[in-house]
């Protein structure tokens, strides 16, 4: 099965986490979101993948490769303009030739059942099928809104307040034909002047577009969707044993450190801490729920919560 991952963007709601790195490629509990991502992908079953790139993109390729690392085969496409979503996925159309394709928004992560959803939807009669979840009414306007009747689309609405729903398009969309290539081909520019992968969708709503609806889905775009991810993730993972590290510094996990961090006196982590490589810690710092970027430094007499620390040192919440 195929899979087409949109990786190409510049993350400037991350920024300055970004200003380094994509944010595909932000560390948490020693792997890259995307990989967290793609892994999850592999264990629904789908070996075959089509990054697009575009900002910093050699990181991705670099880091990845050809897939093989992870038993898998993994293609580059670049999106050199960054003019949408639509733009993004008809540059991987040579990669899904006539096979039926998973779209994946690359910020987006699905926590929970995600190979259950994505084999109901695989087995779906329907053309087009999509993912959604219920979100709060004051974020809908934030986010590509999807009025739903009879677990059938009605309506796609990109980043309006004026939407009637409470379901939030959850980045991903499984297609059965080359239909929307050939939509997008026609497409027109948005308010927000990009071409909008929902807005193609909108036009082939003749089709029956089936929705499918998940408990929940982090956007992690964001920096609360980053420190959300943080959580998920580091609970999903193995922890860190207190008796690896000097007597003065007290763990409570979920808690992950990296390779080569240098960690000062009574230092207390946790819980909901990750802590990339070559990270430097001195003394009397206290950290709860927190993300440190890789060749970060805090300095002494710090606590710090609820936040992002990048390489550059800045703390971001």
């Amino acid at each position: 099965m195929k899979v087409v991952l949109l990786a190409a963007g510049l993350g400037t709601r991350l920024e300055s986490m970004t200003s380094c790195v994509p944010k595909p490629m932000i560390m948490i509990s020693g792997k890259p979101i995307l990989e967290h991502i793609i892994l999850d992908l592999k264990n629904a079953g789908f070996s075959e993948f089509c990054i697009v790139i575009g900002y910093l993109g050699n990181m991705i390729k670099t880091y990845f490769g050809d897939g093989s690392s992870l038993n898998i085969h993994i293609s580059y496409v670049e999106q050199k303009i960054f003019s949408g979503t639509a733009s993004a996925t008809k540059l991987s159309e040579k990669f899904v030739s006539d096979d039926p394709f998973l779209l994946y928004l690359a910020d987006t992560v699905i926590p929970e059942n995600l190979k259950d959803i994505l084999s109901k939807m695989i087995k779906s009669e329907s053309k087009i099928s999509i993912l959604s979840s219920r979100i709060d009414s004051s974020k809908i306007g934030n986010v590509g809104s999807i009025e739903i009747k009879n677990n059938f689309v009605v309506k796609i609405t990109e980043k309006s307040f004026s939407s009637k729903s409470n379901f939030s398009w959850a980045g991903i969309a499984f297609f059965k034909g080359k239909k929307i290539f050939r939509i997008i081909e026609n497409l027109t520019p948005s308010k927000r002047g990009e071409f909008e992968i929902t807005e193609a969708m909108n036009l082939t709503l003749n089709n029956k577009i089936e929705n499918f609806v998940c408990d929940k889905y982090v956007d992690a775009g964001t920096i609360s969707g980053i420190l959300e991810l943080n959580k998920i993730i580091l609970e999903q993972n193995e922890l860190v044993n207190p008796n690896q590290l000097h007597q003065n510094i007290k763990i409570k996990n979920p808690v992950y450190i990296g390779k080569n961090c240098k960690i000062g006196d009574n230092v207390e982590l946790g819980p909901f801490v990750s802590i990339g490589n070559n990270v430097n810690i001195e003394n009397d710092v206290k950290l709860k729920s927190v993300l440190v970027l890789d060749n970060s430094n805090i300095g002494s007499n710090k606590i710090i919560t609820n936040s992002v620390i990048d390489s550059n040192n800045n703390i971001l919440s």
